[in-house]
């Protein structure tokens, strides 16, 4: 119970008697909340109570009333063992996250183009719905989506038809054209959540061609604006839900940014070969950042290299190896 909540009466401590009660209530001294604000020496003229006594009362009902403090560590742990990771299927990927998506966290998969990120989301969203029978909504910016790449990984891993049939039936995909309508969507998937009980997982892909579309706009609050109440949406989505939320982002240089800014911000960027698009208003959104990249000089030329980039609870720098088949991403 909060001290905010707990009136104070006679019942509450030996000290506090009816009459001691009376002279609180009196001075508008209601709950133990503002009981334990109130300086000792007022207390002291209000009560006539000695400061031993006020000091005894104060730290009994605070000790009683008061939530227990833990260290950020430990309610990190306490999250993680509470939330187990989803399985994305893709043995590198799953690796690399230590079990899988972890739910109640927004994490970003970010490369050049082409580098396969697109074909990573289509694969997780096809093993996601098949193996864990959760349902994924994708939101594709892009129009990269295709129900037949998914009917050929799953007809591929010699999948029945009535299984395809009710895997590709648990991916909802939306196509998205403006930040104003993707914004919407997550509104109301916020709003049927609670309905929406098998939902686990939101996958947007990309990013970059919706807020890209203001990149000359004169005034740069709205497209700003639009982007921060993006990121609070997709936290308090993931945080209050549960939900794995994954987007997708380009690898840019500092010429291509998107974010602009004085000479000063500019030079300081030169000195990055390579960074997430979106500029310093997205760069914190994401809790864990990985890097999809192409291996200069691989033979096959379908091999991509994932490395964490950014996680608050696994190792920066962390390397896993994952392959582009026929039967997605492996």
């Amino acid at each position: 119970m909060k001290m905010t909540s707990v009136a104070l009466c006679s019942d509450i401590h030996p000290a506090l008697n009816e009459y001691v009660i009376k002279l609180l209530l009196k001075n508008r001294i209601q709950t133990v909340h503002e009981l334990a604000r109130t300086e000792d020496d007022r207390l002291m003229r209000i009560t006539n109570l000695s400061y031993e006594d006020v000091g005894v009362v104060k730290r009994d009902l605070i000790s009683r009333f008061s939530g227990t403090t833990i260290q950020v560590v430990e309610y990190f742990q306490y999250l993680e063992e509470l939330a187990e990771p989803l399985k994305t299927g893709i043995r590198g990927f799953d690796l690399l996250l230590e079990g899988g998506l972890l739910p109640g966290h927004v994490m970003e998969i970010f490369g050049d183009s082409s580098s396969g990120k697109t074909q990573i989301c289509t694969t997780m969203a096809a093993n996601i719905a098949r193996n864990l029978k959760f349902d994924v909504f994708y939101a594709d910016t892009k129009c990269d989506f295709t129900a037949s790449r998914v009917h050929r990984i799953l007809d591929l891993r010699k999948c029945s038809g009535q299984e395809i049939q009710e895997t590709m039936a648990r991916i909802k995909v939306e196509r998205i054209f403006s930040p104003e309508s993707l914004i919407q969507i997550v509104e109301d998937l916020l709003v049927r959540v609670d309905g929406l009980q098998n939902f686990k997982v939101l996958i947007i892909d990309s990013l970059p061609p919706l807020w890209y579309q203001y990149q000359n706009t004169k005034s740069r609050c709205y497209p700003f604006g639009m982007l921060t109440r993006l990121i609070g949406l997709l936290r308090k989505l993931a945080s209050e839900n549960q939900i794995s939320v994954v987007v997708v982002n380009l690898k840019i240089t500092a010429f291509d940014s998107f974010a602009g800014g004085t000479r000063k911000a500019a030079a300081n960027q030169r000195e990055l070969s390579e960074y997430p698009a979106l500029g310093r208003f997205w760069e914190t959104a994401p809790t864990t950042r990985v890097l999809m990249s192409k291996i200069e000089g691989s033979s096959a030329g379908q091999e991509r290299l994932l490395t964490i980039w950014k996680c608050s609870y696994l190792k920066c720098g962390d390397r896993q190896m994952v392959e582009i088949s026929d039967r997605g991403v492996v």
